[in-house]
């Protein structure tokens, strides 16, 4: 069926292309209706290099007719000599030797195959593009997107429409989202075909498992040769022998200039890590797309468009507790009380890591225990969790950014202003002002308010984690 405006059958579409045959304002209208053939016709006009390029809409119809042609001659010469010869209806009636009204109902026939041959190869172009790029993503960690944001449309509309604007960021605390998210956008746009071709590259070294335990996943730390050889292998049909990484740069950037292409970088957590990669992608990004997911904001990079991942509100998070509970049969934990999904979004706030945790304990422990262990730091679970979200950027940070982090609870809801923050951790606003920057960048603190007055606040989970464990990382 036609990716978009399904509602008008395909032959329409197709004949009123065919209709603007000869105008001179002829727009591939063909491209928004079947996404998938229109681009393997350009393709092949690519390849084909024809000394005289017809438009994208011209090729596609003269293929289908070319293919109509061995299914019925008749009615393949009947559409070419009443669009592309031009000739009125009346003409090519007389020409063929059959009435007038016998014309349209031939025509209506002839529309009808035309629009058979074409849905057919769409399909069949829509599940080999589909394998072929969701091959390259790694198995979905979610059963269902919660996005009261509706994050995966907004950034879906914006990502491969703007050429101003090419590099993209989800960036967020651990466990909030941004790979699910990044999964999601992913999918999507193979689904509509928006892309020729989609990479995904993980530099995930550490994964947190559902019964609370960290995985090291033995991977090097991604590097521009690594990064640059995984692109390679993706977006070449035949395997790439080694060469280094500038010819394999201009190789890459010579295809996605023929191509559009996305590229994901997921997991890239460390600024170490950015900054190497920043100048590789930024080279990229001049012929594609690239969308980064890591838990270090951009926000101070002007040419890369951030988005920051805020925790799940009580309502998406209320949605996701009971349909995990219901996916994994705790019917009880489905059936709640408000006053039970109060007490863990109390705790847990709107992080799904954390929420899927707390869901798993309870299969076998009181909620009341799994809450308190996870307020108290108490346990090999709640352990694992604060050290997998908060570790590694509570070890990039100076005593006075310590400081302001610690005392952040203090803040008032919905946030607290500059004012306030420095008269609660009496530390001048000259060395305040670094280390909100520090603790914003590290995705520990979110900004909200007015471009008027910016307030700061922290996560539920983050108020609960500096509850009790930062102490023991302090003692």
């Amino acid at each position: 069926m036609p990716s978009q405006q399904s509602d008008i059958p395909l032959s329409n579409h197709l004949e009123n292309a065919l209709k603007r045959w000869h105008d001179l304002d002829q727009t591939d209208s063909l491209l928004d209706i079947l996404p998938f053939l229109a681009r393997q016709t350009k393709m092949n006009m690519r390849q084909n290099a024809q000394a005289l390029p017809l438009s994208l809409d011209k090729q596609l119809l003269l293929d289908l007719l070319e293919q109509l042609g061995e299914v019925s001659s008749e009615a393949a010469l009947l559409l070419r000599r009443r669009y592309i010869d031009d000739k009125t209806g009346f003409a090519v009636a007389n020409a063929m030797g059959i009435s007038e009204s016998g014309f349209y109902r031939r025509r209506r026939d002839a529309l009808r195959t035309l629009a058979d041959l074409a849905e057919a190869q769409e399909a069949a172009i829509r599940v080999s593009h589909t394998a072929r790029l969701e091959s390259r993503l790694e198995p979905s960690s979610y059963h269902k997107l919660f996005d009261p944001r509706n994050l995966r449309d907004q950034i879906g509309q914006l990502l491969g429409s703007r050429p101003d604007i090419r590099l993209f960021c989800l960036a967020g605390i651990g466990g909030i989202g941004k790979t699910s998210l990044a999964d999601a956008l992913a999918r999507h746009f193979i689904a509509e075909g928006r892309f020729e071709e989609i990479a995904w590259v993980t530099a995930r070294q550490q994964q947190f498992t559902s019964w609370g335990e960290i995985r090291e996943t033995n991977r090097p730390a991604l590097t521009v040769d690594e990064f640059v050889i995984s692109l390679d292998h993706q977006l070449h049909e035949a395997p790439v022998p080694p060469r280094p990484a500038d010819q394999s740069i201009a190789a890459l950037k010579l295809r996605m200039n023929q191509k559009s292409t996305l590229i994901i970088l997921d997991n890239l957590e460390t600024v170490a890590d950015l900054e190497e990669l920043l100048p590789v992608m930024r080279d990229l990004s001049q012929v594609g797309w690239i969308l980064v997911t890591s838990r270090v904001s951009l926000h101070d990079r002007g040419d890369i468009h951030t988005t920051n991942l805020d925790e799940l509100d009580y309502n998406a998070a209320e949605a996701l507790i009971r349909d995990e509970a219901r996916r994994r049969g705790i019917e009880e934990l489905t059936t709640a009380t408000d006053e039970s999904i109060e007490a863990i979004y109390r705790t847990a706030g709107g992080n799904p890591l954390a929420l899927k945790l707390i869901i798993g304990q309870i299969q076998v422990r009181s909620i009341s225990r799994v809450l308190t262990d996870l307020s108290d730091a108490r346990g090999q679970q709640a352990a694992a969790l604060y050290e997998f979200i908060y570790h590694q950027a509570w070890e990039m940070l100076d005593d006075t950014t310590r400081r302001v982090f610690i005392a952040m609870p203090l803040a008032a809801r919905p946030g607290t202003t500059l004012d306030h923050l420095s008269t609660v951790t009496r530390i001048d606003e000259t060395e305040l002002y670094p280390a909100l920057d520090l603790l914003i960048r590290m995705s520990l603190v979110n900004v909200g308010g007015t471009i008027d007055e910016r307030r700061y606040s922290i996560h539920r989970l983050t108020e609960t984690f500096l509850h009790k464990q930062v102490t023991k990382w302090m003692s």
